[in-house]
């Protein structure tokens, strides 16, 4: 039996899965978020913490009380974790490193092109200006991406550019954040794929999975893909590739665009 207690920074509906399989391996959770948060829900202890998980104080706090910390959302602060791991008083998974690059989309990017990991033409924003903006239209051709850096996700960030007129709007959209524009992606499928990688980096994944979005949400999950079974491979290949190249233990979750026309798969 596993008597380690497992801080969780984040108590949304990912925290919650994880905390209902912690309970069925008896694997005590501790969790920082806002009261009642859904993890909390199914999980009564009377040590979970109230505040924000990008609060190094409440970070701090949760450390105090588990063996291992880990996260359900990236939006964290890495820095205090980073700490945290140095003093060797919590074990801390995945890296807060792995983590920060993955704060950053345009890192992430850039990470996966430098691993020849699959994945779209980029180019970062000097500024958020119309001129930077254009210069990388100029760049990638119409129509093409442009998203958000940081904070972005469920479809949060992005913006699609069909032309220059458009730019305008998407700077007063995408707000202040740093901004990346990205190849526009005609895509047929949305998959996905789950990926353990072990302390020892090891990685195991399990079988393809196609996402059907409505409102930037996921709606529906095909499990297995609706693609030939030579593209699930392919997919699972590609990201077992991806996630041996991260820092540290965790399940991640690679997401991917499929061609049918050319039978290609890359990160979306």
């Amino acid at each position: 039996m596993d008597t380690r207690t497992v801080g969780i920074l984040g108590g949304g509906q990912l925290g919650r899965m994880l905390v209902e399989a912690a309970n069925r391996l008896n694997i005590k959770t501790v969790i920082l978020d806002a009261p009642s948060s859904p993890a909390k829900q199914v999980n009564a202890s009377s040590t979970h913490i109230d505040g924000s998980f990008s609060d190094s104080h409440a970070i701090e706090l949760l450390a105090a009380q588990c063996d291992v910390l880990t996260a359900e959302i990236e939006h964290i602060d890495t820095h205090v974790l980073e700490s945290l791991e140095k003093q060797k008083s919590v074990i801390v998974q995945p890296s807060p490193l792995t983590i920060r690059m993955i704060q950053d989309k345009f890192l992430q990017k850039e990470h996966l092109v430098q691993n020849k990991i699959p994945t779209p033409i980029s180019y970062a924003a000097e500024s958020n200006t119309l001129e930077a903006v254009k210069d990388v239209g100029g760049k990638l051709g119409y129509p093409f991406m442009l998203k958000a850096r940081t904070l972005a996700y469920d479809g949060r960030g992005n913006y699609s550019i069909k032309s220059p007129k458009d730019i305008e709007h998407a700077l007063k959209a995408l707000g202040n954040k740093p901004l990346y524009a990205e190849k526009w992606a005609s895509f047929t499928k949305e998959l996905a794929v789950m990926v353990i990688r072990t302390t020892k980096g090891n990685v195991l994944s399990y079988p393809t999975v196609e996402t059907i979005h409505q409102d930037n949400i996921c709606h529906l999950v095909f499990a297995p893909a609706r693609v030939p079974l030579d593209t699930q491979q392919k997919a699972r290949e590609v990201a077992e590739a991806a996630v041996k190249t991260l820092q540290g233990a965790g399940v991640f979750g690679v997401e991917m665009f499929w061609f049918e026309n050319t039978g290609r798969t890359h990160f979306s």
